[in-house]
């Protein structure tokens, strides 16, 4: 199972919606989505589409960012209501775990009569000092993932022997300017789709081509850059190419950035024989339209692309 991690802003739910019509194949994609804005409707639409074609959102209700940090009642509340009124069953309260707080607030949903035997997951970020009683809180739970960030995997799976876990990590190497990419032209991604079977896990998960850091807006960059993920099939490794605007000295024609970097992308695509997925496709059209989407679709593109990616290789 791949289970790729979102964080809940408007075109990475937009991503999932426009994914569904793959069709997104429910025993291999489990998306995590982090909420971040008080206003759940995205959530609910993207929510309601999954459904469609049977595929389970794990929805964290302690999220770390953004207007519903610490609003852990509000959002599970939100999902009974979905389930219940609505018949949005595929909602799965999915906990993150890096601190006693956390832990503290998984405790009190399990002590819960109401959702006492509903399926839930955990994602574990770090290891706490609580790990031996959280361990023996899932005993006789139905546990829909038990995900361990990469950092903590060593320590924490051997505390979960009982249990099928996955694996989370982060390939994305993210760099500070966006200009700074041209040094990492092209580089190494990710093979865990190829390894993670064999070394006894039950899934992975990564934060796609945006990365785990979390930031919030940004102003008109210096530089426009794309990024791609791809199969090498000499390796059979998951490679990411970054391909950068010419024009970086300041922040005018932030559309002209774009065509100069689309355009490397392009003739990429050409030479290698990319695989034409949903996203490859739009950005064709939008290269021969000569329309600028917005860095928002841009950023969507990606990720649906590498998505798209996963799940083709690992079927």
């Amino acid at each position: 199972m791949y289970f790729p991690f979102l964080r809940g802003k408007q075109y990475e739910l937009i991503a999932l919606r426009e994914l569904v019509s793959l069709p997104l194949n429910p025993s291999l994609v489990s998306p995590i989505v982090e909420p971040i804005k008080k206003n759940l409707n995205t959530i609910t639409t993207a929510a309601k589409a999954l459904k469609t074609i049977g595929v389970k959102m794990q929805l964290i209700v302690n999220p770390q960012y953004g207007e519903l940090k610490n609003k852990t009642e509000a959002i599970l509340e939100y999902i009974a209501f979905q389930d219940t009124s609505e018949g949005i069953d595929n909602l799965i309260p999915s906990f993150i775990i890096q601190n006693q707080a956390d832990f503290l607030n998984f405790r009190n949903f399990r002590s819960s009569s109401s959702w006492k035997n509903s399926g839930f997951s955990l994602i574990h970020l770090k290891q706490i000092a609580e790990t031996e009683e959280l361990v023996s809180l899932l005993a006789g739970a139905e546990v829909n993932a038990n995900i361990i960030h990469v950092n903590q995997m060593l320590t924490l799976r051997r505390k979960f022997r009982g249990a099928s876990s996955a694996l989370l990590s982060d390939p994305f190497n993210k760099q500070r300017r966006n200009k700074d990419y041209a040094d990492y032209a092209d580089e190494f991604f990710s093979n865990d789709y190829r390894y993670y079977r064999e070394e006894g896990y039950s899934g992975f998960g990564d934060y796609l081509t945006i990365g785990e850091e979390y930031i919030e807006g940004g102003g008109l960059p210096y530089a426009v850059v794309l990024h791609l993920t791809y199969l090498d099939t000499e390796t059979g490794d998951i490679r990411i190419r970054h391909f950068l605007s010419d024009s970086n000295d300041d922040t005018s024609d932030t559309p002209g950035k774009f065509y100069e970097a689309l355009d490397k992308l392009i003739a990429f695509v050409i030479q290698r024989q990319i695989s034409e997925t949903i996203a490859i496709s739009k950005f064709k059209e939008i290269y021969e339209n000569q329309s600028y989407p917005g860095l928002g679709v841009i950023k969507k593109l990606s990720m649906m692309h590498h998505l798209e990616l996963i799940q083709t290789v690992m079927g």
